[in-house]
């Protein structure tokens, strides 16, 4: 059975966070003030729909979608891409990959006792908070 992510989640670390930004070619000024926030997660999840709303103080950033189903990120404000993004779960891990023009790119999140995981990934480098 997969968990419900339904919460308000705070950052706790973020590791790693510039050299996935850099693997992903995201300019030095928009590098230094992502690596400084430490945003929030609002996740309202309803069966199969999921809507999650990273906040910070500088950007805000929604993705509401349904798992299995593959839509149209539009990823402007973060680095300015769009891509094809698909989420599953793999057992209790929800898993995104996003296709476009930088490959091996996704995230996948998962709940351990009352903190929400995140590791982001890149061919080049894997950043976890």
């Amino acid at each position: 059975m997969v968990p419900n992510l339904t919460g308000y989640w705070k950052m706790i670390s973020n590791d790693n966070f510039e050299e996935y930004l850099k693997a992903l070619d995201v300019n030095i000024a928009i590098r230094k003030i992502a690596t400084l926030l430490k945003p929030d997660k609002d996740i309202v999840h309803e069966g199969d729909h999921i809507i999650i709303k990273t906040l910070s103080t500088f950007k805000n950033y929604n993705m509401d979608f349904y798992v299995s189903q593959e839509f149209e990120e539009d990823l402007s404000g973060v680095d300015d891409r769009k891509c094809m993004t698909t989420i599953t779960w793999e057992g209790d891990r929800l898993v995104c990959v996003q296709k476009g023009e930088i490959e091996g790119r996704g995230w996948t999140h998962w709940v351990e006792g009352d903190e929400l995981h995140l590791v982001r990934k890149h061919h080049a480098v894997c950043e976890e908070h």
